[in-house]
């Protein structure tokens, strides 16, 4: 019994020095000194850090994020060193794991912290901001010449903090485009609206108890948004098909983050990257029709539809990007 009151003691002090740690970042974030922000941060990071050698602190924040208990979603297969600092850096922030504020993501370059629109509001919350959010209904769009559609989407927000006045707004050609299937929950594309607008105002208000965000790169390219095929067409000329294939290939960047993100099951996820790849590798048409066949043929119901629409997809575009002598 002791040791559990010891253990928890531990937990208990370390939470206390967090809330000290954090309620000084906001109070650099009121007085209006990016300077002085910085510095607070700084010092916050640093104590954050040497906190996390105790590893009473790194059992809890592991067991807290174990995703058997469901309690902070994970994506992208984030590393237990990944899972320990960034669930405790979402702590310094304020977010309570099981509140749906936030998730971590795994990536080569180590974990990031995924703030979500419930985290967003916490944000604000912290500096006695109540912002006023609104998005209009999601279209259905088609993407340039991808053959793909996505989920455009209008809307503005706004705030009033330390006597002005902050907005931004997404309408017209800066539109948000959202990745997506048209079978997509329209309420969860609103969502993704909502929480890009609270991203963009919380960026122009404060930089305080705010981390390098892994993003679900949601925003497409403004010119590969089309609503007009005839107008699209006129205005081919005006970007090159080196221009054109660069701009896709961003497009597919994001559409394979999107996938990693999506899919759940290991075993799934890593077929799905190891057709990806070996189909963006391939050097000539040849390979890349044996790869069609096979995934048409074989990996429908084990990798899912979507997923192998996507790499059909995937593989048709590279294929027209190869010349009849080999790579492009």
């Amino acid at each position: 019994m002791g040791t559990i009151t010891t253990t928890a003691n531990t937990v208990s002090d370390w939470l206390t020095r967090i809330d000290a740690s954090r309620n000084e970042l906001i109070d650099a974030a009121k007085n209006g000194s990016r300077i002085n922000a910085a510095f607070a941060m700084a010092e916050a990071r640093v104590q954050l850090i040497e906190s996390l050698t105790d590893e009473n602190i790194k059992a809890r924040l592991l067991r807290m994020t174990d995703p058997r208990i469901n309690m902070v979603e994970l994506a992208n297969n984030p590393t237990e060193e990944d899972r320990i600092r960034v669930c405790a850096i979402a702590i310094l922030s304020g977010f309570c794991p099981g509140d749906d504020q936030f998730a971590v993501f795994g990536g080569k370059g180590g974990g990031k912290l995924y703030t979500k629109e419930a985290g967003f509001r916490t944000l604000f919350a912290h500096l006695g901001i109540v912002p006023e959010v609104s998005v209009g209904h999601p279209e259905f769009v088609p993407l340039g010449k991808s053959g793909k559609k996505i989920w455009r989407v209008e809307g503005k927000a706004s705030c009033s903090y330390g006597n002005k006045e902050y907005a931004v707004e997404f309408s017209g050609a800066m539109a948000l485009g959202l990745p997506g299937y048209e079978s997509d929950n329209v309420a969860g594309i609103t969502a993704k609206g909502r929480r890009q607008l609270l991203k963009a105002l919380w960026t122009k208000v404060s930089p305080i108890l705010n981390d390098d965000h892994a993003d679900e790169v949601e925003i497409i390219p403004q010119t590969l948004l089309i609503e007009d095929t005839a107008k699209a067409i006129e205005a081919l000329p005006v970007v090159n098909e080196a221009q054109g294939r660069e701009l896709d290939a961003k497009v597919w960047e994001q559409t394979k983050l999107g996938i990693q993100r999506r899919v759940k099951d290991e075993s799934q996820l890593g077929s799905i990257m190891a057709y990806w790849d070996e189909i963006g590798n391939a050097t000539n048409k040849d390979q890349l029709r044996l790869l069609y066949d096979d995934i048409n043929r074989t990996q429908v119901k084990p990798l899912g539809k979507n997923n192998v629409d996507e790499l059909l997809r995937w593989c048709k575009w590279c294929a027209e990007g190869i010349t009849e002598g080999g790579a492009a």
